[in-house]
């Protein structure tokens, strides 16, 4: 059957199939045999691993085309791509679309779907435990059946989808919820299935007793036991999207109902309120800030509401709305709203009474789903796959940095000859020179997108972290330490370009814990002194 069919309409069912496929004896022929193929060939799954696009990334403010310079710490986001995960094709060599992510840890786990009639889709787990090296370990095709939305669960990987009944006679409707068991964070073949009423389940969320799936069309919010499996709980309402846990309420986010919020435990409904009537079929996503609720609205922007009383607090529209320029996802994390509006990109705001824009993300591609946890902003792209990028937070362990000012210069900063600056918290600037008898000291996290250049000298001691450049560019971007210059390190340093040391440059690492990545070309002249001990983790400073 077509998935347009059952994506937008609804045949009432009674029937719940229930399948179980928890065999302590079954092994990866057995997942095969049952539709997903796990593959955990870290060699081959990590040659699709892409860093064309890494290294320092901007924020550009959108009504002005400047990159934004702050004088605050707070307002300034230090971000880097550390890679790009393209996206899986199946077993007909066909290229999936990542739509989804969730967190748990070090590990994301990526939803993948087939755009068009065909069901076909997969799942991804990411390592980040090193924060610029992140590796695929896992990854499992899906026949059949897309993957729309995933939750992690006390070791359980709650999967959201829609599988083509053609291919299955046991099951009688499209919209399936599936409760994966992990194994140390890993996609293993044993799992439970709950074939549900709807043509597919659009979004999945789960409390420490309890899941949650939200089906399309006619629609219904499930609750399923973590224990049984069974379903303990129903509740009809049209067009939903998205369901979110919050304390002791369950909210979901309907097309055409808006928002309504439902006692967890009797499933009761407690208060709903009207948000824009969004089109049919989308992915939309929710977040709670505090007491209030983000709702992405499609062509209407960012809604902000009091989840409380349900009034509306603020709109945030597009700058120019239709077509591919849609809001579809939200994520909040550690004082900022992640915004992806498809082809128009990913927006970053400040939380406060107001949300405050910060400024456009500058990647590539379009902006489909983004989900932020921990240092990292998970970006899905459709067939472009998902964007890792880091925020580069300060370390607070440099007690004696704590009198030093947040920087305000602007975002070339060019120190004069014999002239001190010393800085501390995050920063993200564009260029760095420090020129002759110079001392720039910075404490926290810096990110600097192009050259970084010290000048016959010149010192600069850099104590948390520092980012530099971008990756293997055309005219690569070069970290040069010129003569009798130095460079203090106490703390991890990325050179995403080139660097290039010349004639009695020095590098002088401090502690025992220091590292420097380097992934472009090392030009290294006669009577350069590198000292102390350190982490050389590409092996280029030898």
């Amino acid at each position: 059957m077509k998935k347009n069919v059952y994506l937008f309409s609804f045949l009432a069912m009674s029937l719940f199939t229930f399948c179980d496929n928890n065999d302590d004896t079954s092994n990866d022929n057995q997942a095969k045999e049952n539709n997903i193929e796990i593959n955990s060939d870290v060699t081959s799954l990590n040659k699709r691993l892409d860093l064309t696009n890494s290294g320092v990334i901007t924020i550009t403010n959108a009504s002005t085309s400047k990159l934004l310079k702050s004088t605050q710490a707070t307002t300034d986001l230090p971000l880097v791509q550390i890679a790009e995960i393209n996206p899986p094709t199946d077993s007909n060599g066909r290229t999936l679309q990542a739509n989804h992510v969730a967190v748990n840890g070090n590990y994301a786990y990526v939803a993948y779907t087939m755009r068009g009639d065909v069901y076909s889709g997969a799942i991804d787990v990411i390592d980040v435990s090193d924060p610029y090296k992140p590796k695929l370990i896992t990854s499992a095709l899906i026949a059949n059946t897309d993957i729309t939305s995933l939750t992690y669960s006390n070791g359980n990987l709650i999967i959201a989808g829609a599988t083509d009944i053609d291919k299955d006679a046991t099951l009688t409707n499209p919209s399936i919820v599936i409760n994966m068991q992990l194994s140390s964070g890993l996609l293993t073949d044993k799992y439970t299935i709950n074939n549900l009423e709807g043509k597919v389940t659009t979004d999945v969320a789960a409390n420490s007793s309890s899941y949650f799936a939200v089906t399309g069309d006619a629609g219904n919010l499930y609750k399923i036991s973590s224990s049984s499996k069974a379903i303990a709980g129903k509740a009809q309402l049209a067009d939903l999207r998205s369901v979110a846990v919050s304390g002791d309420k369950i909210v979901t986010l309907s097309g055409t109902k808006g928002v309504n919020i439902y006692n967890e435990s009797s499933l009761a409904l407690q208060k709903s309120f009207t948000t824009s009537t969004d089109v049919s079929g989308a992915k939309r996503t929710m977040d709670f800030d505090g007491t209030k609720l983000l709702v992405s609205e499609g062509y209407n922007g960012l809604g902000v509401y009091d989840i409380n009383s349900g009034s509306k607090l603020q709109t945030i529209g597009l700058t120019t709305a239709g077509e591919d320029n849609v809001t579809n996802a939200v994520s909040v994390n550690d004082g900022y709203a992640f915004v992806a509006n498809g082809a128009a990109g990913l927006n970053v705001y400040q939380s406060g009474s107001q949300l405050s824009l910060v400024g456009t993300v500058g990647i590539t591609g379009s902006s489909n789903y983004v989900k932020s946890s921990g240092n990292y902003i998970y970006v899905a792209s459709g067939k472009g796959g998902l964007k890792i990028i880091k925020m580069e937070k300060p370390n607070t362990t440099f007690a004696n940095c704590s009198n030093y000012g947040t920087y305000n210069q602007g975002q070339n900063l060019i120190l004069n000859s014999n002239e001190v600056k010393s800085y501390s918290g995050s920063t993200a600037i564009s260029s760095v020179i420090v020129n002759s008898g110079g001392i720039l000291t910075h404490c926290g996290s810096i990110s600097i997108q192009n050259t970084l250049i010290l000048n016959s000298g010149g010192t600069f001691n850099m104590r948390g972290t520092l980012a530099q450049g971008k990756y293997q560019q055309q005219n690569p971007t070069e970290l040069i330490i010129n003569s009798n210059a130095t460079l203090q390190i106490e703390g991890s340093v990325v050179i995403w370009g080139d660097l290039r040391l010349n004639s009695g440059a020095k590098i002088n690492f401090i502690g025992n814990d220091s590292s420097i990545t380097i992934y472009g070309k090392v030009t290294k002249n006669s009577g350069v002194t590198i000292t102390g001990n350190y982490k050389d983790t590409e092996n280029k400073l030898k």
